[in-house]
């Protein structure tokens, strides 16, 4: 292995440890769920624009990271908006109100905002097209790492450590390590020098109109959108699984953590899968599918249905679902380099965005109607819809260098 790989490698291992700790901060108030609505008598709408609170900064930061990662570079850019990330973490430890959870939702988001973005564009550049979905997959994977820290430690911590805070205290700790190794080890790709310095990257608000108006991301936007809401379920699966089978907190976290922790390979595979099939649609569509049935048949589970078949599920569907790594492999096979960090973060954003604006929906849906069945329904709407769109409007972009998406697509 050259000297450009083992750089690569060191590259790969500080994203993934950086995204560990933020997916673990994403997700912990959802793991929490049943505490803080308990502890803090919330009502489930209030209950879910806490769960969203994190990704409303988050959401509306995307392209702004994009077009930062653009301009900037993804390296000046992780290492500046870790700080929010650090502040918000120590801030949530001290929480003892709604209020300062949700401002330090709020910092974390915006700490948070502009990582996944811009590590994807600096793990695109030092790994060659045979081997960038399955880096890409890789550092995806730490998500379901940090995901189930988060559902699984923090029951155990509430039940053993006598709180959930302390493990608020070692985050921020890690988040300072993070920030050190990535002062350290990030380095952008040679080419992202050049246009920092404005040798090709055009301006911003033109590189936001090319990504807007191009006709080849219109599907994929609309699937990933719809995928997104999946997202939705997982952050209420802990308050679901407590209100209508009456599970206990911990096997609660045990279910939502399977979930997680399966898309740790899941991410990993899917990515190699793809490089090994030479095709970024085949696993698209065939995954999306099986998410779409699994989620059908989780949500018709009688009561005394024991904890092992929701937590096998939970796990196939987290698998499953890991098929969303494969948009930050399409995207840039789609843009030209110049914008295709703008395009990761449209496409993020508005994923986001969405995801976050539904998840009060569904808890209003559930305090007026007294029951989880329509904002179920409305989720498993979402993953039939998104498997037409992949079947029917999205055509296949492996091997394709920025700009050379094909013209002749269905519809």
């Amino acid at each position: 292995m050259g000297k450009r790989g083992r750089q690569g490698l060191l590259i790969l291992a500080a994203t993934c440890l950086t995204y560990f700790t933020e997916n673990f901060l994403r997700s912990s108030p959802s793991a929490l769920s049943p505490v803080l609505i308990e502890e803090l008598g919330l009502s489930y709408g209030v209950a879910g624009l806490l769960f969203s609170s994190y990704y409303f900064l988050y959401a509306l930061m995307q392209v702004p990271s994009g077009m930062l990662s653009d301009t900037l570079g993804p390296r000046r850019t992780i290492i500046g908006f870790t700080v929010f990330t650090v502040v918000g973490t120590v801030l949530f430890s001290l929480s003892r109100g709604f209020w300062m959870l949700l401002a330090s939702q709020l910092l974390i988001g915006l700490g948070s905002s502009v990582f996944y973005i811009n590590a994807v564009k600096i793990v695109s550049g030092w790994f060659p097209t045979e081997r960038r979905a399955s880096a890409i997959g890789v550092l995806s994977a730490a998500s379901g790492l940090g995901n189930f820290a988060a559902y699984m430690g923090l029951p155990l911590a509430t039940a053993y450590l006598g709180g959930w805070r302390i493990l608020f205290v070692y985050c921020a700790g890690l988040m300072v390590a993070n920030f050190m190794a990535n002062f350290v080890v990030l380095r952008d790709h040679p080419d992202e020098g050049r246009k920092v310095n404005g040798q090709g990257g055009g301006s911003v608000l033109g590189s936001l109109r090319n990504v807007l108006v191009d006709r080849g991301l219109r599907p994929i936007l609309a699937g990933y959108i719809l995928m997104s809401l999946f997202w939705v379920f997982f952050m209420w699966l802990p308050q679901l699984l407590t209100d209508r089978w009456g599970l206990s907190y911990i096997d609660v976290g045990l279910i939502s953590s399977a979930a997680t922790i399966t898309g740790i390979p899941g991410c990993i595979l899917v990515g190699v899968v793809s490089d090994r099939l030479r095709s970024r649609k085949t696993p698209l569509v065939a995954l999306s599918a099986a998410s779409a049935v699994i989620l059908g048949i989780f949500l018709v589970l009688p009561l005394g249905t024991p904890t092992a078949v929701f937590a096998i599920l939970a796990a196939i569907l987290g698998l499953t679902i890991s098929v969303w790594v494969l948009f930050f492999s399409i995207v840039p096979e789609i843009l030209p380099r110049e914008t295709a960090g703008v395009g990761l973060g449209f496409l993020n954003g508005a994923g986001t965005l969405v995801s976050s604006l539904v998840s009060p929906i569904f808890g209003m849906l559930v305090d007026v109607t007294g029951s989880y069945a329509v904002s179920q329904t409305l989720i498993l709407a979402a993953g039939i819809l998104m498997t037409i769109v992949f079947a029917l409007f999205i055509g296949e972009t492996y091997g394709m260098e920025g700009g050379s998406y094909p013209e002749k697509l269905p519809g």
